[in-house]
């Protein structure tokens, strides 16, 4: 008998209850704040571990900027903190 029930939802115990409770696929942000509590634009950091890129590449073992800041989904109800990482010439692209 091949019988296959439905996946369950993984859940993710690092995000917060709504993280959890809407579709993460759906979700779009719709703003960054980079001027809340903890929030900090780019720094020099090392990465020592493999790290991924705003590009999508994975660095390590050189120096590489990180942010912080608060992504904002929707209407403004839900806030999660984020981290960016990036190579200086990706951020000199962007801006």
């Amino acid at each position: 008998m091949n019988y296959n029930p439905a996946p369950k939802p993984r859940i993710n115990f690092n995000r917060s209850l709504g993280w959890n409770l809407n579709n993460r696929k759906d979700m779009e942000i719709t703003e960054k704040i980079f001027d809340g509590p903890d929030c900090y634009r780019w720094r020099k950091v090392f990465a020592w571990l493999p790290t991924k890129t705003i590009k999508g590449k994975y660095i390590w073992g050189k120096t590489i900027y990180k942010q912080r800041y608060w992504a904002v989904w929707g209407t403004s109800f839900h806030m999660e903190p984020m981290i960016e990482y990036a190579e200086l010439f990706d951020i000199i692209k962007d801006a």
